[in-house]
C-alpha cells in the first residue's frame, strides 16, 4: 500500500514540469485518451476481435508510461491479466507479468529482466524456459560467445535509449548544474560502451561528436545535447530491430517521474553485466576442470576489464535527487535489487556459502574457488590467482560504491526490499567473493 504522503510528494514533483526532478515526457505529452487507457483498450479490441497477430504493445506501453504502473487503468490491467495462454508467444508470456504486478510485483518484473534475457537468448534456444525460478545450464563454447554479443548489444541499446531520453529533456527547462551533470554522465557512458560492452562494438565515429562536446567543459549544454540526440538515434538504428523493440517495451515505470527512467535503465545495464560476470565465472570454472589455466585467467581478466566502467555508472545514479528517490522507493517497496538472481548466482558460483537453501538452488557442482584451490600451486597458476584477486577487488569496490550512493540518497532508512538499507550494503561490501584468497574459508 502506497502511503498518502508518498502520493502527495509524487504529485508535487509532477507539477514541477518535465525532466530531471519532475515528470517524464510521456506523462507530460500524453493525450486524454492515452492517459485514460482508451487508446489501449481500442487497440486490444482490434487484437482480440480481428485476431491480429501483433499484440498492441505501443498503445499499452504508452498508457503505462503516461500514468505509471501503479495508476494504470484497473480494467486494462484485468484485461491484460486475462489474455488467454493460447494467444501468447514467448515474448508476450515474458512481458505480460510486468503489466499485472501492482500487488505482487518483485524486482524481476519491475526491471523487465525476463523480456531482456529472452531477447538476448533468442537465437540460442527458441524454446527457452521462461520460468524465472529455473536454473538452466549456461551455454558453452560458441553459445557463450553469441550470448555475450547479444547481451552487449542489449546494453548498447539500453544506453542509446537512455541518452536519447536525457538529451531530449535536457533543453526543456532551465539548464541547471544538475541537468548538465546528468546529461554529461549519460553521454559519458555511451562513449565508454566499448569498454562495458566489447562484444558489440560501435564505430567510434558514432560517438565522436559526443566525446568532443564532453571535452569542452565550459561550452553551453546545447552542443552536447544535439550531438547526443544524433548519436543515440544512430545507435538505436544499428542494433537489431528485435532488441530495439525489447528495450522500448521493457520500460514500465511505477511512477510518472523522469528520474525513474534513468533508474530502471541503470538496473538493466547492471543486470546485463551480472550475466556477463556469471558467464565468465562459469567459463573459468569449466576451463580449470580441464586444467586450462590460461583460458580460465583470460575469461576473468576480460570481464574484470568491463567493470572499470562502473564508476561512470555510479556517477549517473548519483544524479538522482534525494526527494525523487524517496518517492520511487515508496512506490517500489518489495522490489529490491537484493532479489537479483544473477547477482546472487555469481556469489554462489564463486565460493561455498553457509547452508541456506538459497545458494544451493542457484549453483550446482564445484565453485570456482574450490577448483582454484586444487590447482593454485601448479606452474602458471600465479596469473590465475591474480585475476581472481582483481575480480574480487572490483566486486567489493562495486558494492562499496553502491553503499556510498545509497547512504547519500536514502541515508539510514530501510531499503526497498525490507533490508536495513545502507547499513546492510556496508556489511555485504565487506564480504569477499573468494574468502580463500584472504586466508578465510581455507579447506
Amino acid at each position: 500500500m502506497i502511503g498518502e504522503e508518498v502520493r502527495t510528494a509524487h504529485e508535487e514533483l509532477v507539477r514541477r514540469g518535465t525532466g530531471l526532478g519532475a515528470a517524464c515526457v510521456a506523462a507530460a505529452e500524453a493525450t486524454g485518451r492515452q492517459r485514460a487507457g482508451s487508446d489501449a483498450h481500442a487497440a486490444m479490441d482490434d487484437w482480440e476481435n480481428r485476431f491480429l497477430s501483433l499484440f498492441p504493445y505501443t498503445e499499452v506501453v504508452t498508457h503505462f508510461q503516461a500514468v505509471g504502473r501503479t495508476q494504470a487503468d484497473p480494467a486494462l490491467v484485468r484485461r491484460l491479466s486475462a489474455v488467454p495462454a493460447d494467444r501468447h508467444d514467448a515474448f508476450l508470456a515474458a512481458w505480460l507479468p510486468m503489466t499485472c504486478d501492482q500487488e505482487t510485483g518483485g524486482y524481476v518484473t519491475y526491471a523487465g529482466l525476463r523480456p531482456h534475457l529472452l531477447a538476448a537468448e533468442a537465437d540460442l534456444d527458441e524454446d527457452a524456459d521462461l520460468d524465472e525460478d529455473a536454473d538452466p545450464a549456461p551455454p558453452h563454447g560458441g553459445g557463450r560467445d553469441r550470448l555475450r554479443s547479444r547481451l552487449d548489444e542489449l546494453t548498447v541499446a539500453v544506453l542509446g535509449d537512455l541518452l536519447r531520453t536525457e538529451a531530449a529533456t535536457a533543453g526543456l527547462g532551465a539548464t541547471t548544474p544538475a541537468v548538465r551533470t546528468r546529461l554529461r554522465a549519460t553521454a559519458r557512458l555511451l562513449v565508454l560502451c566499448g569498454e562495458l560492452a566489447p562484444s558489440h562494438p560501435i564505430d567510434p565515429s558514432v560517438t565522436a561528436d559526443v566525446a568532443a562536446a564532453l571535452a569542452r567543459t565550459q561550452e553551453p549544454l546545447e552542443p552536447l545535447a544535439e550531438a547526443s540526440v544524433r548519436a543515440a538515434k544512430t545507435v538505436l538504428e544499428l542494433v537489431s530491430p528485435s532488441l530495439a523493440r525489447t528495450v522500448a517495451r521493457s520500460l514500465l515505470p511505477v511512477t510518472c517521474l523522469h528520474d525513474e527512467i534513468m533508474f530502471i535503465r541503470s538496473i538493466q545495464v547492471f543486470e546485463a553485466l551480472y550475466e556477463q560476470i556469471g558467464l565468465a565465472v562459469t567459463e573459468s570454472r569449466d576451463a580449470l576442470l580441464e586444467e586450462r589455466l590460461d583460458e580460465a585467467a583470460d575469461a576473468l581478466a576480460a570481464v574484470t576489464d568491463r567493470m572499470t566502467v562502473l564508476p561512470a555508472l555510479f556517477r549517473l545514479l548519483g544524479t538522482m535527487p534525494v526527494e525523487v528517490f524517496a518517492v520511487i522507493r515508496g512506490y517500489t517497496s518489495g522490489r529490491s535489487a537484493v532479489q537479483s538472481r544473477s547477482y546472487r548466482r555469481i556469489e554462489a558460483a564463486c565460493a561455498p556459502h553457509p547452508p541456506s537453501g538459497v545458494a544451493d538452488s542457484l549453483w550446482t557442482g564445484p565453485t570456482l574457488q574450490e577448483v582454484w584451490t586444487d590447482v593454485r600451486t601448479r606452474p602458471g597458476a600465479d596469473r590465475l590467482t591474480e585475476q581472481l584477486r582483481r575480480l574480487d577487488s572490483s566486486w567489493r569496490g562495486m558494492k562499496r560504491s553502491h553503499w556510498g550512493i545509497t547512504l547519500r540518497i536514502i541515508g539510514e532508512v530501510p531499503g526497498t526490499g525490507g533490508t536495513a538499507g545502507a547499513s546492510y550494503l556496508k556489511t555485504t561490501s565487506e564480504t569477499p567473493l573468494f574468502p580463500a584468497l584472504t586466508g578465510k574459508g581455507e579447506r
